[in-house]
């Protein structure tokens, strides 16, 4: 990234208005495992509900947050806050273990393929994909995904050159987690969007 991208990217993200889920008197789920616990205790527990205590500390721009009450005698809401710590965490296994696996992919082994990639571009691949999901997120640039008792998922276009040159731009599926960090869920996202070719 060149001084101008890094300038222009410290403007958009100093637009924005961020805001944090709170569900009081709570702790927030930091990892996957907590994730879990907390739909279990959300099954067992009526009071409880799963989305909102997975959501709890998560941070959203103020015009891209889900909206507060989710249900009757919902007791959360969002509180603005100065700013966040970004961090996008791609796991390389997404594709050495998935993407590039040679039954388990479904057909996403093949496109990749197709643009040129093989399993030896899975570090290439997350560090890219994760560099652009960051200033994304950081600058309000995504769009809500499917909320689940898991929690807000988040979709991120990333735009990548292929080996053969060309430019190529699909939606990669995130998780949120508390105080600005995101997870990678799926590489390739577009079940219902054609991939855009530039």
């Amino acid at each position: 990234m060149d001084l101008q991208q890094t300038g222009e990217l410290a403007n958009k993200a100093a637009a924005v208005q961020w805001v944090k889920w709170v569900h009081p008197n709570t702790e927030p789920a930091h990892t996957h495992e907590e994730k879990q616990t907390n739909v279990l205790k959300a099954a067992m527990i009526s009071a409880h509900c799963a989305k909102c205590l997975n959501m709890n500390g998560c941070c959203f721009a103020k015009d891209k947050c889900p909206r507060s009450p989710l249900h009757e005698n919902c007791h959360c809401k969002s509180e603005r806050i100065d700013g966040i710590n970004v961090t996008a965490e791609c796991p390389i296994e997404k594709f050495t273990n998935y993407i590039f696996n040679e039954y388990n992919n479904m057909g996403k082994k093949k496109l990749f393929e197709q643009w040129g990639y093989t399993i030896s571009d899975s570090a290439i691949l997350k560090r890219e994909i994760e560099r652009q999901a960051y200033n994304a997120y950081l600058s309000g640039g995504y769009e809500l995904g499917i909320l689940d008792p898991y929690g807000q998922r988040l979709n991120i276009r990333v735009t990548l050159i292929n080996k053969f040159g060309k430019q190529i731009s699909f939606v990669t599926g995130w998780m949120t987690y508390p105080n600005g960090n995101i997870l990678l869920t799926t590489p390739y996202g577009d079940k219902y969007e054609r991939i855009r070719y530039c």
